[in-house]
C-alpha cells in the first residue's frame, strides 16, 4: 500500500523524539513542507489524552492541513520509549496517522480499524516479530480488519440476547477497541450480541428499538454519559469501557448474575468513571486545573519582583523602593501574577467539587474558596481578636469535597421533572454557596485564625526574649522552617511569614533569616525530585516540577502544592524535614535577612549581609533541599521499587488486585443503589421484597471478594519474600559487569559526541549564517540524542539484570 511507510528498529528514546522523526520522514517523502505541523498535531492530540496503549503499542494521529491523502507511518524504536500507557508499560511501535483536515471520516475509520486490529494478541507478536517493511504493510491490510469486523457483527448463534454500549472519554480508539472485543470474544462464545459505539464520529451501529426489546440483558460499558432511557424493564449492567477491552468475558458472567431492571422513574444519567475516584483523585483533577494557574502567577510574580530588586536594590518592591514609580510595566507584571494566585485557591476548590458533582458544583465551590482564602470575612468567636490568617489551600480543599459531595447527593434526591432543570443553576449554587461560606466565616474561619494568631506571638516573644541566644535561634528556626515548609503558602506558612515580616520592622533580622531560607526548599526539593526521579512522575508533574525550581529559586513556595497535594504523607513530611533543616541551620547562625522575601534571590540581591552570612544562607537552602529530595527519592524507591526489579511488580500486581476489587464492589454497589431505587419506585409490595432479596443477595458477595483480595495480597507477598532475596544476590553478583558496561558506554557517548561536535566543525566552516543556524539546531539534537541514548541503555541494562528473577515471581503468582 502506497500511503503506509515502515521504519523498523529504529534509535529512538523518547516520544518527542519519535514525533520529531515522523515529522521529517513526512517532509523527506514529500507529504508535507512542515515537520513542525506534524510535531505540534500529535502534541496537542496527546494533551487530550495519551494514545499508548498496551503491550508496547501506540496510534499518535493528527489532521493536518495541506496533506492530500491520509498517511501510516509505522516506527518500531529499539529502545523502550517511557508513554503513559493502559497497562503502564513502556511503548516500542508507533502506527502514527497523518490525515487529511477535512477527511474526519475517514481518521475515525482508519483509527477505528487499527484499533481493533490491536485487540488480538496474535496480530500484535506477528508486528512486534515482523522482519520486513513489506510484512508490516500486509498485517496492517485495514480492508480485511473492516470486513471482518462486519462479518463478526452479523453472527447471531445463541439464545441468549445481548445489546451494549460502549464510549470512552475521548470517544476514539478505546470506544472500538471494546466493541470489538465484545463482538469477537462473546461471538466466538456463543452469545448473540449487538454493540453500538456512542465516538467521536458520532453513533455507529445504532441499537433498534426491536432489538433493545428482544435483549435478554444490556451492557453499558461507558466511561462518559450515555441514555439509558431506552433500556427502561430490561436487566442492564454497568461497567467501565477498559474492562469490557481486558476481561469480556468476565464482564457477561458479571452482568448475569449482577444485572437488575431499570425503573422507568430513575434517573437516567450513566454513572461515570469519576464517581469511582477516591478523594485524592478528586483533589488531583482539581490540581490540574490549578497548575496552570500556579505556573501563570508564579513565573510573573517571580519575573517581576526579581528584575525589581535587580533594578532598584533588595529592599525595593516593583513600584521602586519608596514607590516613585507606580503603574510601570514590573508593577502590571506583579498584579497579573497576583490575580493569577487569587484565583488559584478557587481554581482548585472549583474543579475538586466539579471531579465529583459534576458542573453545578462549580460555582459554589468556587465561591467558597475565595471566602477561605480571605481572613477578612471571617468572623471572630468568642471574644478572639480580628482574624488574619486565610484558610489557603487546606480551605479549598474542603470547600471542594463538601460542595462537590453536597451536590452529589442534591442530584440524588427525587424532585419532580419539572423541577430538575432548576436545580444545577439555581438551587444548588445558592443553597451551596451559602452553607459553604457560613461554614467558613461563622464556624472554621475564626477559630483556624485564634490558633495562628496564638503561635504567631509565641513565635514573636521568643525572638524578642533576652535569653535569645543559638539554642533558642535553633530551636525557633526549625519551628519557623518547619511551618513554612508544611502548607506552601497555607496558613501555617502565612502566619510563620508574616509574624517573621512583622519582626522585620522591629529591625529584628534573625527569623527572616530562617524563614527565608526555608522557604524555597519546598519548591526546589519537589522540582528536583521531579527531574531526578521522573518516573515516578507524569509528564504534567515534571512540567510543574521546573516551574518549582523557578519559583523556588524566587522564594515563592506555592510551587511544590500540587505534589503535596498529589502525594501528601511523604511530600509534606519531606519538605517539612527539609525546610526545617535549613530554618535551623540558618537559626542557629544567625542569619539575617533585611527583606520580607524569602529564596536565593533574596541573598544575590543583597538582603542578607554580604560574606560569610551569605555562605551559611545557600548552605542552609542547599542542605535542606538535598535531605529533602534524598529521602523522598529514597522513600519512592523503598515504596515503589526500582525500575524493572521485584519489588516494582510486586506493588503493580498489589495495587491491581486492589483495582479489581474495588471495581467488583463499585459494581455490586451499583447494582444496589438501582435496587433501591427500584424498591423506592415500586407500588407492589411483592415486586419490591423481590428487590430487596436481590440487595440482600448481592450483599453477600462482598465478604468472597475482600478475602479474596486478602488471599491474592498474601500470595504476593509471599511469591514477593522468595524471590528478592535471590534478586539482591544476583544483582550484586553482576554490578562487576554492569561497571564494566557503564565505562564502555560513556566511552561510547564520548565518542558519539566527539564525532557529532567534528561533524558540526566541519559542515559549519564555510556555512552561511542560515545554514549556521540550521546545522547548530541539529547538532543540539544530535547531542541530546546521544545523552539520551546512554542514560536509555543504562536503564535497560538495569532492568534486564533484574528481569530473570521478575519472571520468577510472576511465575509463583
Amino acid at each position: 500500500m502506497d500511503n503506509i511507510k515502515v521504519y523498523l528498529d529504529v534509535d529512538i528514546t523518547t516520544k518527542e523524539d519519535l514525533f520529531d522523526f515522523i515529522g521529517k520522514k513526512a517532509v523527506e517523502l514529500k507529504l508535507l513542507t512542515d515537520a513542525n505541523a506534524v510535531v505540534e498535531g500529535f502534541k496537542a492530540r496527546e494533551a487530550e489524552g495519551s494514545t499508548a496503549f498496551e503491550d508496547g503499542f501506540a496510534i499518535p494521529h493528527t489532521k493536518l492541513k495541506n496533506l492530500i491523502e491520509p498517511q501510516i507511518i509505522v516506527v518500531r524504536s529499539n529502545s523502550q520509549i517511557e508513554w503513559e500507557s493502559m497497562d503502564g508499560k513502556p511503548t516500542t511501535m508507533a502506527i502514527a496517522l497523518l490525515i487529511p483536515d477535512n477527511s474526519a471520516a475517514k481518521h475515525l475509520e482508519i483509527l477505528s480499524a487499527i484499533a481493533v486490529k490491536l485487540t488480538k494478541t496474535k496480530f500484535k507478536e506477528d508486528l512486534q516479530k515482523a522482519k520486513t517493511e513489506q510484512s508490516v504493510i500486509k498485517l496492517l491490510d485495514l480492508v480485511d480488519a473492516n470486513k471482518e469486523e462486519k462479518k463478526v457483527t452479523k453472527e447471531k448463534t445463541k439464545s441468549l440476547s445481548i445489546v451494549a454500549v460502549t464510549a470512552c472519554v475521548v470517544g476514539v480508539a478505546h470506544t472500538y477497541m471494546a466493541e470489538e472485543k465484545l463482538l469477537s470474544e462473546l461471538t466466538n462464545a456463543g452469545y448473540q450480541i449487538r454493540v453500538e459505539t456512542q465516538g467521536s464520529k458520532g453513533v455507529g451501529t445504532e441499537l433498534t428499538a426491536a432489538e433493545i426489546k428482544n435483549a435478554d440483558l444490556v451492557i453499558l460499558a461507558t466511561d462518559t454519559n450515555v441514555d439509558k432511557s431506552r433500556f427502561v424493564g430490561k436487566r442492564v449492567y454497568q461497567t467501565h469501557v477498559a474492562r469490557a477491552i481486558k476481561e469480556p468475558l468476565k464482564v457477561v458472567a458479571d452482568a448475569q448474575a449482577q444485572a437488575v431492571v431499570m425503573k422507568a422513574d430513575q434517573d437516567f444519567t450513566t454513572e461515570t468513571k469519576k464517581d469511582r475516584q477516591g478523594v485524592i483523585k478528586h483533589i488531583l483533577a482539581g490540581i490540574s486545573y490549578m497548575i496552570p494557574i500556579i505556573i501563570a502567577g508564579g513565573v510573573l510574580i517571580a519575573a517581576s519582583l526579581g528584575i525589581a530588586k535587580a533594578i532598584w536594590g533588595a529592599g525595593a518592591s516593583t513600584t521602586g523602593v519608596n514607590n516613585e514609580y507606580p503603574h510601570n510595566p514590573l508593577w502590571a507584571m506583579e498584579q497579573i501574577g497576583g490575580a493569577a494566585f487569587t484565583l488559584m485557591i478557587p481554581i482548585l476548590a472549583a474543579f475538586i467539587a466539579n471531579s465529583i458533582g459534576g458542573r453545578a458544583a462549580i460555582a459554589p465551590a468556587l465561591v467558597g474558596g475565595f471566602i477561605g482564602n480571605d481572613a477578612s470575612k471571617f468572623v471572630p468567636m468568642f471574644g478572639m481578636n480580628t482574624v488574619t490568617t486565610p484558610m489557603g489551600f487546606i480551605g479549598a480543599i474542603i470547600a471542594g469535597l463538601l460542595v462537590g459531595y453536597f451536590t452529589l447527593w442534591v442530584n440524588s434526591w427525587r424532585v419532580p421533572k419539572s423541577l430538575r432543570a432548576a436545580m444545577p443553576i439555581f438551587f444548588i449554587p445558592i443553597v451551596g454557596s451559602i452553607a459553604i461560606c457560613v461554614l467558613f466565616m461563622y464556624v472554621l474561619g475564626g477559630p483556624i485564625g485564634f490558633v495562628m494568631d496564638k503561635l504567631s506571638a509565641a513565635i514573636e516573644k521568643g525572638y524578642t526574649s533576652d535569653q535569645f541566644g543559638i539554642g533558642l535561634g535553633l530551636g525557633l528556626g526549625i519551628l519557623l522552617g518547619a511551618m513554612a515548609g508544611f502548607d506552601m503558602g497555607g496558613p501555617v506558612n502565612k502566619i510563620a511569614f508574616v509574624t517573621s515580616s512583622a519582626l522585620v520592622v522591629q529591625k529584628i533580622y534573625y527569623p527572616m533569616g530562617a524563614m527565608a531560607a526555608a522557604i524555597p526548599v519546598a519548591p526546589l526539593g519537589m522540582g528536583l525530585s521531579a527531574v531526578l526521579f521522573k518516573r515516578f512522575f507524569t509528564r504534567e508533574e515534571k512540567a510543574a516540577g521546573i516551574s518549582a525550581l523557578i519559583m523556588g529559586m524566587i522564594g515563592i513556595s506555592e510551587g511544590a502544592i500540587p505534589f503535596a497535594i498529589r502525594d501528601p504523607k511523604r511530600a509534606i513530611a519531606c519538605n517539612v524535614l527539609g525546610s526545617a533543616i535549613a530554618g535551623a541551620i540558618a537559626g542557629a547562625l544567625k542569619v539575617e535577612n533585611y527583606a520580607a522575601h524569602g529564596g536565593p534571590i533574596v541573598a544575590i540581591l543583597g538582603a542578607v549581609p554580604y560574606g560569610v552570612q551569605t555562605f551559611y544562607f545557600f548552605l542552609a537552602i542547599l542542605i535542606g533541599t538535598t535531605v529533602s529530595v534524598v529521602v523522598y527519592g529514597l522513600w519512592l524507591v523503598a515504596t515503589l521499587g526500582k525500575l524493572g526489579s521485584v519489588k516494582e511488580a510486586y506493588v503493580n500486581l498489589c495495587v491491581n488486585y486492589k483495582t479489581d476489587a474495588k471495581d467488583k464492589k463499585y459494581a455490586l454497589a451499583q447494582q444496589i443503589k438501582t435496587l433501591k431505587n427500584n424498591i423506592k419506585a415500586s407500588t407492589d409490595e411483592k415486586e419490591a421484597q423481590g428487590y430487596q432479596q436481590q440487595i440482600e443477595s448481592l450483599k453477600t458477595q462482598f465478604d468472597p471478594i475482600n478475602n479474596t483480595l486478602k488471599e491474592q495480597l498474601l500470595g504476593a507477598k509471599k511469591a514477593y519474600q522468595e524471590v528478592v532475596g535471590a534478586e539482591k544476590v544476583g544483582v550484586k553478583a553482576k554490578m562487576g559487569d554492569f561497571t564494566k558496561f557503564i565505562q564502555e558506554q560513556k566511552a561510547n557517548k564520548q565518542s558519539q559526541l566527539k564525532a557529532i561536535q567534528t561533524e558540526y566543525q566541519t559542515n559549519s566552516t564555510n556555512a552561511d549564517k542560515y545554514k549556521k543556524r540550521a546545522l547548530k539546531e541539529t547538532y543540539n539534537n544530535e547531542k541530546e540524542k546521544a545523552l539520551q541514548g546512554f542514560a536509555n541503555r543504562i536503564t535497560n541494562y538495569e532492568i534486564d539484570m533484574r528481569k530473570e528473577y521478575v519472571n520468577q515471581f510472576n511465575k509463583l503468582i
